[in-house]
């Protein structure tokens, strides 16, 4: 049997309505959007003739509710006025495509699912995990380690050759993996034939690095052929197992020393020259050589630095070349809002996060997942990957390494009942509904609500919120003409699923309160270069009513926000909600500068940044504000007077009155 304790509260597909031999409908099935079919049979023919219908489901914090299908609401023909907290959902302004969410297949992970696991409890929640039919969340973008990680029950790699030289890779072998972890993929592929891959080494071989053991140490530097044969060796053992590999970047956490870990477990060193070298120099050319297509991600590591993905597309070749797609990223350190400087920086390359685990020291899971994947999706991620995809009732079996971290199921050792924990949830919210090849569009944040929507291949719309704050939390939705309203507990999230096409824009009143993280684009000189200045990124915070400020910001740094209105009136005060820590980094003193329609477009206000204590010490600060009527795209620009100077503030919202 499979215990998920909340059986009661697992959405069930509606019966379908439609006939068996309708394509859209056979679609609609396929990606188990839960809306009834005969939605897509009804033409649209303006908002006064249609009162679209929205499928909703809910997961509460004190987890009563887990992933709950909820009555259907319906959008009415109304656009919204300035006095209500909305969300404005634009699909005509698009971001980033989705590839997919996922986790990964650890050697513990598959151990447990093809060994440990009772066969039913096993095919169950295989099917749950890869599918989108009835209870499943659709998993799609899985990460396969190349030998042993901190989440493995030994320390092993695909040539350990009882320690000694082998660099023509003789003794190479997948036989590990054939024993739990390629069963348990072909399953999985079995499920869900467009998931996507993504494999790296924690550690090669240990005889191909400086401490000789896969423990720590670096890649010695006569082993960077030998290191890129490595990976074309494993490319070619798996396909001849029927899987192919997608993704692949080089090492794990190359900016890690695990020999410093409480729990040591394989790893190494790699610096930027060396991951270029061994890209420029072999492994591009050898995936070539081999008609190998998978695609490089550089870097794979914490949102700490990214002077490391910079300097190794400071290699032309790297940069340039139309196998290296992208960075992959860990949610561990930093904030995920780097990743959108990064992206203007390398616009022709895309931002993948690749590790974000949960840990059984964390006090809230459902509102750190919400806030985490809400933001990492707001900041051009096409990925949202958790660590290992199972573990037992002691986050293990592992040898060193992580005793802390949290799976998306859990398989009962040894009597193999499989139990899924909040996150398999938290995580459906969003890999149930948002399919692979699905678009971001724009979507504001609202006072207290955090949220993210995307516009599915078969254009369902799908829009996730959050309320960020304790208290109840009511908010109205507007998309083009319609609109729609809700209310949701503190800290729970819901999924809102509609079908149909937008009629019209929106508006936003300069006399609402605008929060900072809800722009449309951002730029700045500071970005030209990221290895001593981030850019403006968000960040979550501690002001009243949650969600995410923006800071990180330096002269000449600017957020964009589309269609303001001002009114026919015009407005005379601008309030702003500012931070600067003039004792920990802050450049305090200088201003917000507001501008209609380009950087050196009509001033429409300025406020000054001051010292206020703390970079979470938050002060509303009053402005002049003048010459502002009728709707613009507002440029908000941080200035100091010297320039060049970083860190002048945080801005949380601005106000117009």
């Amino acid at each position: 049997m499979i215990d998920t304790g909340v059986e009661a509260n697992k959405p069930q597909a509606k019966e379908s309505i439609c006939s068996d031999d309708d394509d859209r409908c056979q679609w609609l099935r396929s990606t188990a959007v839960i809306l009834s079919c005969a939605a897509l049979l009804v033409p649209h023919t303006g908002c006064a003739s249609s009162s679209r219908s929205i499928a909703v489901v809910v997961t509460s914090d004190d987890q009563s509710q887990r992933l709950a299908k909820q009555p259907d609401i319906h959008f009415i023909c109304s656009e919204l006025g300035s006095g209500g907290n909305i969300i404005y959902v634009d699909e005509h302004q698009t971001y980033q495509q989705i590839e997919g969410f996922g986790a990964a297949f650890t050697d513990s992970a598959t151990y447990l699912l093809n060994e440990v696991a009772l066969p039913s409890a096993r095919d169950t929640a295989l099917r749950d995990l890869f599918t989108r039919a009835g209870d499943g969340i659709g998993l799609s973008f899985m990460r396969n380690p190349m030998g042993a990680t901190d989440i493995a029950r030994s320390v092993y790699s695909f040539d350990d050759n009882d320690g000694q030289a082998d660099p023509d890779l003789s003794m190479f072998s997948i036989a590990h993996d054939r024993v739990d972890i390629i069963p348990i993929i072909l399953q999985a592929k079995g499920f869900n034939p467009q998931l996507r891959i993504m494999a790296n080494p924690w550690s090669p071989p240990g005889w191909m690095k400086t401490s000789g053991t896969m423990l720590g140490g670096s890649l010695l530097p006569n082993m960077n052929s030998v290191f890129s044969d490595y990976f074309i060796k494993y490319f070619q053992a798996y396909a001849a197992e029927g899987i192919s590999i997608d993704y692949l970047s080089l090492q794990n956490e190359p900016l890690y020393d695990v020999t410093l870990d409480p729990n040591p477990y394989p790893g190494m060193l790699m610096d930027p020259a060396t991951q270029s070298a061994v890209l420029h120099d072999y492994l591009l050319s050898a995936l070539a050589a081999n008609g190998i297509g998978t695609k490089v991600l550089i870097y794979d590591h914490r949102w700490t630095d990214p002077y490391y993905p910079e300097d190794v597309f400071g290699d032309p070749t790297v940069l340039n070349s139309s196998e290296v797609v992208g960075i992959a990223w860990h949610g561990y350190a930093g904030t995920p809002g780097v990743m959108s400087p990064m992206q203007n920086l390398y616009s022709g390359k895309g931002q993948y996060l690749t590790e974000h685990s949960g840990f059984t020291t964390d006090s809230d899971h459902v509102r750190l997942d919400f806030e985490n994947i809400t933001q990492i999706m707001r900041n051009w991620s096409k990925t949202y990957v958790k660590w290992s995809v199972a573990l037992d009732q002691n986050q293990g079996p592992h040898t060193g390494g992580c005793a802390t971290c949290t799976p998306l199921v859990t398989v009962e050792n040894p009597s193999g009942i499989v139990s899924y924990t909040i996150e398999y949830y938290t995580m459906g919210h969003f890999s149930k509904y948002v399919l692979p090849g699905a678009i971001r569009v724009y979507s504001n944040n609202a006072a207290g609500i955090i949220d993210v929507a995307f516009l599915n291949p078969d254009t369902s719309k799908v829009l996730v919120a959050f309320n960020d704050t304790t208290m109840t939390r009511s908010f109205e939705v507007q998309w083009g003409d319609q609109s729609f309203s809700y209310t949701l507990p503190g800290l729970s999230g819901a999924t809102f699923i509609w079908e149909g096409g937008q009629e019209g824009s929106y508006t936003v009143s300069a006399r609402s309160q605008i929060q900072a993280s809800s722009f449309n684009s951002t730029g700045g000189d500071s970005q030209s270069t990221i290895e001593t200045t981030f850019g403006l990124q968000t960040e979550n915070t501690s002001d009243a009513n949650g969600g995410y400020d923006v800071g990180s910001s330096n002269d000449g740094d600017y957020a964009v926000y589309n269609n303001i209105d001002f009114g026919s009136s015009g407005v005379g005060v601008v309030n702003v909600r500012l931070a600067c820590d003039v004792n920990n980094g802050g450049n305090c003193g200088g201003t917000v500068e507001f501008h209609l329609d380009s950087l050196d477009g009509l001033p429409a206000g300025s406020v000054s940044i001051p010292a206020t204590g703390g970079w979470q010490v938050w002060s509303t600060e009053t402005g002049t504000a003048s010459g502002a009527t009728g709707v613009h795209d507002l440029y908000v620009i941080f200035r100091s007077p010297a320039s060049g100077t970083t860190n002048l503030g945080s801005m949380n919202w601005f106000q117009f009155n």
